[in-house]
């Protein structure tokens, strides 16, 4: 039985329409706290802290103590942030501003529509993990990797 050309037509259209949604719902996932843990213990975080402990040491060598005062505030803040990010639920909005040019190369080598915290918001998309791709970009070390690997077996 031969099918009509506009059933035809209409069902090469709608497989189609059906292949680009699936295409365009590509969306980058990756795992907050090891992403966080990966930052903390990365050579730029590490230039952040010496740039921030040489204006420490400036500042007390200069004998200003407001100054003193505010880069102290500014470590324990610093850490607290870090530990509730890497250990709890706080965002990571500090971290993806700094990493920005990161997720941008990965979104668009990977064909991805957004990347965003694992999960998915989108249950319909298809999630790519993309968290390997950053912690090579965050220069992770194999001992940063392992701790990173113990963390998600808990």
């Amino acid at each position: 039985m031969k099918m009509p050309n506009a059933i035809l037509l209409g069902c090469a259209f709608l497989a189609g329409a059906q292949l680009l949604t699936a295409q365009a719902a590509r969306i980058g996932t990756f795992d907050r706290q090891a992403v966080a843990l990966a930052y903390y213990r990365s050579p730029q975080w590490g230039e952040v802290l010496r740039q921030k402990r040489a204006e420490l040491r400036a500042a007390q060598q200069a004998g200003d103590q407001k100054k003193v005062d505010e880069l102290s505030d500014w470590f324990g803040q610093a850490q607290e942030l870090a530990h509730s990010q890497v250990f709890g639920k706080a965002p990571v909005d500090n971290i993806l501003k700094e990493i920005a040019p990161a997720i941008e190369n990965i979104r668009k080598a990977e064909n991805l529509s957004a990347v965003v915290a694992a999960p998915a918001p989108d249950s319909a998309s298809q999630a790519v993990d993309v968290t390997p791709q950053l912690l090579d970009w965050l220069k992770a070390d194999e001992k940063t990797r392992d701790l990173i690997r113990q963390m998600q077996k808990n």
